[in-house]
């Protein structure tokens, strides 16, 4: 099949470190490795002519300005109308994040599904998002592509059941989120320079609120405080919020005269992450929303034992001292329970490799062959419609 996705981050791009961005990758990547023709549309800062990359063609998409959502809607049209004109594609995927669909949904005659990685409100209200004229038309805007997209999928069923109960989207299907590591080629200089010898908890992600990054520097007191001797590796893009002008500076201050415990390392390749990861003692993910949390999955994938957070999507990987640990979000005093004992849990790492076998589940074997049939579906629907 001639597949394309359209999605506003890939890992082409120098500023990417998000889910989608990976999600994309990893889909793209295989599908084109079954012999499929797969083309991924991206928002980037430039505009150059398509070049291949892991064997998925990649064309790259300007768009600048207070408008952006709506200028890069349309120049993904563009784009897909001229790419389908020189040889038709069978279908196109859109994220529900940015609402880059909707321009190509109402004027586009190709297939399409629409992958819900969110729910905008919902991320909004964690994040603690005044809604302003513009947040109210993202909103709206992600409304319009739910209302214009027959086919839906979502990685986890906590969001479909957001989705089905809050958004109204009448129909959503549940298909899982592919699981791999992504090298195999490993570069252990950032471990070594930094947390070598070290025993230390990990977070990994944006120094966001809605990654519950906030709950865990609350946290942290009382866990390095019970355990002189552990540190806390915090990983990621550090990020303004309605508590901080700097999260990373904030998770300083919280631990005081412990703040020397505290690792704070920029976004790493995989290649540099994964050690980072496998050394850790523990894996902190506190979100207060998630679909199927990729940082879990590559946690679990490593072997460590993941400490997340009931009703975002997590239960869905993880049963408590089983595969994993679960504690209720957006409580500091409960977060500080489970990482002090998960610390010195006996059979911890029994359940760290509990949590790698539970992770096959997610295999491109697995979700990437139940993707094609849901877009071989979506096709046979959509057949002299």
């Amino acid at each position: 099949m001639r597949i394309a996705f359209a999605t506003p981050e890939y890992v082409t791009e120098d500023y990417y470190d998000g889910g989608l961005a990976n999600y994309v990758h990893r889909v793209a990547g295989a599908l084109a490795g079954m012999g499929h023709d797969i083309h991924v549309l991206t928002l980037s800062d430039t505009d150059d002519a398509a070049f291949v990359h892991d064997g998925v063609t990649v064309h790259r998409i300007k768009s600048r300005g207070w408008w952006s959502r709506l200028d890069f809607s349309i120049k993904v049209y563009r784009a897909l109308k001229r790419i389908d004109s020189q040889q038709p594609l069978h279908l196109v995927q859109f994220p529900n994040y940015s609402s880059c669909g909707v321009v190509s949904m109402c004027l586009l005659r190709i297939p399409h599904v629409l992958r819900a990685s969110s729910y905008q409100p919902a991320l909004h209200d964690a994040m603690g998002v005044t809604r302003t004229l513009k947040v109210r038309v993202v909103e709206g805007m992600e409304t319009l592509q739910f209302r214009l997209s027959r086919h839906v999928y979502a990685p986890s069923h906590t969001l479909q059941r957001t989705l089905m109960e809050e958004a109204r989207v009448p129909h959503v299907r549940v298909i899982r989120t592919p699981c791999y590591l992504e090298t195999l080629d490993w570069d252990t200089s950032v471990h070594d320079r930094f947390l070598k010898g070290k025993p230390y908890l990990l977070f990994f992600g944006r120094f966001q609120l809605h990654k519950g990054f906030h709950t865990l520097a609350q946290a942290l007191p009382r866990v390095l405080t019970r355990y002189p001797d552990a540190c806390a590796a915090l990983v990621g893009r550090d990020m303004e919020t309605l508590l901080a002008t700097s999260m990373a500076d904030y998770a300083r201050a919280q631990c005081g005269g412990a703040a020397d415990r505290i690792v704070v390392l920029d976004r790493l390749p995989h290649r540099q992450l994964y050690p980072v990861i496998a050394g850790a003692r523990l894996v902190v993910l506190p979100s207060l929303v998630e679909n199927l949390p990729n940082a879990g999955l590559e946690a679990m994938a490593l072997g460590r034992a993941v400490i997340g957070t009931r009703g975002t999507g997590f239960e869905e990987l993880i049963t408590d001292e089983e595969t994993g640990f679960l504690v209720t979000p957006n409580n500091p005093e409960a977060l500080a329970d489970t990482i002090v004992s998960a610390w010195i849990h006996p059979k911890r790492e029994e359940i760290g490799a509990a949590a790698r076998r539970k992770s096959l589940e997610f295999s491109p074997e697995t979700t990437v062959e139940a993707l094609l049939a849901y877009f071989r579906e979506v096709l046979g629907s959509t057949a002299g419609a």
